[in-house]
């Protein structure tokens, strides 16, 4: 099981021929008293030097230090970072590539876990759903964002109750993948009209990211539990159609197209309902559409930002992508070591994962 977190800021004391990590892993808020830290190295530029580098026991207070060589000629746009295991989850520290990176005591931080239970629910904070017509039709093709919070101090881990997360889907969809998220394509399924997670969530909010087709025109989108805001956007042209269930704000130009938006918020236990045919009249009053509307802004902002991170982006999104890949760089090494993957498929997908760093 692996989770990821960077909630501190990095602190790397130089010493001679590199530079010497000091740092500490944290339970909670209380120190760690046991256990081994590992420190990665991920080298775009030198593939055979990435992966595991050195590992430590934890002192006293949960301390622990590296004296990293670094060399001119080798490490070039290397990164380095900690990891630690804990009651079964692997947690990562944040990214050092050097002596600058100073900033206060480098802290891996890991939580308790506990099992989901019948009544577990993470609160739905944001639902992004683009829909474009499927070509020449009938259907859809969606791409359908959640972003979840676990507003716990521990982690989340599925148990005989199921899943870690789970969310039901419109009725009749298929064609299930994972996009570039929070979770991995592993650890994320579609069975039942539902999706799946299985991958541990720690404290703080999380993204995930599904794409799917659904075969009819018409169809429904379930909404589960507390959902603070959605937004559902066509990409035109879309042709003529009603939504019940959302407020129609208007078109939004967007990432080079434009989009028929329709929202709402503090939605519970909620179906949204869309129809081929004339655009229904909302006698919502203008006060709630104009409340919607800086919302609906947002979280547009927000599925634009998630969707650049596979594209360049800003530099923002792309210092977030670089993190995706160095934590994927670790998975696949954690699954070889541990034997779930095959020398040649983790061969493959860790060059494709080098070949991006690099670019």
């Amino acid at each position: 099981m692996l989770a990821a977190a960077f909630p501190f800021p990095v602190s790397a004391q130089q010493s001679r021929g590199g530079f010497l990590l000091v740092g500490e892993v944290r339970i909670g808020s209380e120190p760690a008293d046991s256990g081994t830290v590992v420190l990665h190295r991920v080298s775009p530029s030198s593939p055979d030097l990435t992966g595991k580098v050195d590992s430590v026991r934890i002192a006293a207070g949960g301390r622990f230090e590296f004296a990293v060589e670094t060399a001119s000629d080798s490490t070039v746009g290397d990164v380095f970072f900690a990891s630690v295991h804990f009651e079964n989850v692997l947690y990562f520290g944040g990214p050092v590539t050097g002596p600058a990176d100073i900033g206060g005591t480098y802290v891996v931080q890991a939580y308790r876990r506990v099992g989901v239970g019948p009544d577990t629910r993470l609160p739905v904070r944001i639902r992004n759903v683009f829909v474009e017509r499927a070509q020449p039709g009938p259907g859809w093709f969606v791409t359908d964002l959640f972003e979840v919070e676990n507003e716990m101090e521990v982690t989340l881990v599925a148990s005989e109750e199921g899943a870690t997360w789970s969310h039901a889907l419109p009725p009749g969809a298929l064609g299930f993948s994972v996009g570039p998220s929070d979770v991995a394509p592993q650890a994320a399924s579609f069975s039942g009209g539902r999706v799946h997670v299985s991958a541990p969530i720690p404290p703080g909010e999380h993204v995930y990211l599904f794409r799917y087709s659904v075969p009819e025109d018409n169809f429904t989108l379930p909404m589960e539990g507390a959902t603070g805001s959605m937004e559902l956007l066509f990409s035109e042209p879309a042709g003529e159609l009603s939504v019940t269930g959302l407020a129609s704000l208007g078109p939004m130009e967007m990432d080079g197209g434009t989009f028929r938006r329709f929202a709402g918020r503090e939605m519970a236990g909620a179906v949204v309902v869309v129809e081929r045919g004339a655009t229904l009249t909302d006698g919502r009053s203008m006060q709630f559409l104009a409340a919607l509307l800086a919302l609906a802004l947002t979280a547009a902002g927000s599925i634009l930002a998630l969707r650049s991170r596979s594209r360049g982006g800003s530099p923002g999104a792309r210092a977030g992508r670089r993190r995706e890949l160095l934590i994927a760089v670790a998975r696949l090494d954690e699954a070889r070591n541990a034997g779930e993957i095959a020398d040649g498929e983790y061969a493959r997908k860790r060059g494709a994962l080098l070949r991006e760093l690099k670019g």
